[in-house]
């Protein structure tokens, strides 16, 4: 389609979301197949009242972007808890990286990003500082733009989900997969516990369906060459939205490519 822009990437989502189809498989969130259906025409009716608040000039495309890109995110976990195959929802995924894009979220950016497998895309992404204070957006970010020696960290906290993510910071670049599975362990068991097993169950409309960022960071440490060896069954279905080896093809840069003068601050 070219550069990505507001419109075009609206148009595109619309397109997109007539060819969905939910598939008849096991599900990965427990009772979403109850649900499934109807949040689908939910989320065909927010479609039409943004399309037709565009129509009146009501609605201008940078707003519709934002409304449009939350949907996106809905879709992408809709489809990642009915089943659908890995390729399928991470082709949503890489729809809400560049919707996270045109709104200037660097980090939402690349976490959908790495999920929908979009490589060359984060690439391109600007090299800005991340503005957040989180330690585990600073790692990510960090292991993202592979520039190891920017991030101001310390060298261990008080924290012990923060340590694993200290930990993340230098078993990913070192491919010392142990060191990357043990604290990947260590995150997920935090997660698990603090959700109390409500991670497993389907909510309507309350998305997404996976920790996005530790998700994101096991598909990082798997595209460097990762595999998981001793994680239990529990511990792969929470991070198997990053775990889990099939990508699509990447729309980057055949469907959207980027200006050459795009500069936007990570946030």
């Amino acid at each position: 389609m070219g550069i990505l822009s507001h419109q075009d990437f609206c148009e595109f989502v619309a397109q997109e979301f007539e060819k969905i189809t939910l598939p008849s498989v096991s599900e990965r969130r427990i009772g979403i197949s109850e649900y499934a259906t109807d949040v689908i025409h939910y989320i065909q009716r927010d479609l039409n009242i943004v399309k037709s608040l565009i129509t009146e000039e009501k609605l201008s495309w940078e707003k519709a972007t934002k409304s449009i890109t939350e949907l996106v995110l809905e879709i992408t976990s809709l489809l990642y808890a009915v089943g659908a195959e890995h390729t399928v929802w991470r082709h949503w995924s890489s729809l809400t990286a560049f919707g996270m894009f045109l709104q200037g979220k660097m980090i939402q950016v690349a976490q959908y990003a790495v999920l929908g497998g979009e490589w060359d895309f984060i690439q391109s992404l600007p090299a800005t500082p991340v503005k957040s204070q989180q330690i585990s957006e600073q790692v990510f970010w960090m292991l993202v733009k592979r520039n190891f020696t920017a991030a101001n960290l310390p060298e261990s906290t008080s924290n012990e989900e923060d340590n694993a993510w200290l930990q993340l910071a230098q078993s990913i670049p070192a491919q010392d997969h142990s060191q990357t599975e043990e604290a990947l362990k260590e995150i997920a068991n935090f997660w698990m516990a603090e959700d109390e097993d409500e991670w497993m169950n389907f909510h309507p409309r309350s998305y997404p369906d996976f920790e996005t960022p530790i998700c994101a960071v096991a598909a990082l440490a798997r595209h460097y060459g990762f595999t998981p060896i001793s994680i239990t069954p529990e511990q792969y279905s929470f991070l198997e939205a990053g775990l889990a080896i099939p990508e699509p093809p990447p729309m980057f840069p055949n469907i959207f490519c980027l200006p050459e003068s795009s500069k936007v601050s990570a946030v």
